[in-house]
């Protein structure tokens, strides 16, 4: 009858113009990843010259970390005392055919482990979800902060032990914290500790 055929037609109206909709989202999508590419392009040179910067100010990162209310928290004396030996963060983020991001961590040579790059990333994986991979640490002997003697009292809490935790990337609060606070302006955490006013709240 009538009545029925008159829903029907403005379902199918309905989902013509969603259609459209999609179509419009995505382009717009396209437009914002080619934005975004361009953008970081622009600030390489900016981010280079930082870098170099940086280089020249003893404990600059260890102090920008201890500085952020939330990192503190996860970060224990020998934790700090291992990132007094970082010289360099770098986050870099993927191209338009590959979304995600690598976080990377440079040392100079330390007591500590042999690496001179950690990093941890950031990638869709095949089934859509975002999953996350990480450089092993290389510990030299005994100085792993996550291990602990044989029937011993538990592990301290260690910043390290994030490289290593892959159970929920999607949520993974402390790269969401170095990517969004952290790298765009190290420069605020750092001058917290000469009585600067903290970083807006977000």
């Amino acid at each position: 009858s009538e009545g029925l055929e008159t829903p029907t037609r403005y379902l199918a109206a309905l989902e013509a113009v969603q259609l459209e909709l999609e179509a419009v989202e995505e382009e717009a999508a396209r437009a914002f990843r080619r934005l975004r590419a361009r953008f970081c392009l622009r600030r390489r040179p900016h981010l280079q010259r930082r870098n170099r910067l940086i280089q020249h100010i003893p404990g600059f990162w260890v102090t920008a970390f201890l500085n952020h209310p939330q990192l503190s928290a996860m970060i224990s004396d020998r934790d700090e005392d291992a990132l007094s030996y970082m010289t360099s963060l770098q986050v870099e983020e993927f191209g338009q055919s590959r979304p995600g991001c690598r976080i990377r961590f440079f040392f100079s040579v330390n007591p500590y482990f042999q690496n001179d790059v950690v990093a941890k990333e950031f990638v869709r994986g095949p089934s859509g979800h975002l999953v996350s991979h990480s450089t092993p640490i290389r510990w030299w002997q005994g100085q792993d902060p996550r291990s602990r003697p044989h029937k011993g009292p538990p592990a301290p809490r260690s910043f390290f032990a994030w490289f290593g935790d892959h159970s929920f990337p999607a949520g993974d609060r402390v790269a969401e914290i170095i990517k969004e606070e952290l790298w765009p302006n190290p420069l605020q955490f750092y001058l917290l500790g000469e009585g600067a006013e903290g970083p807006p709240d977000r």
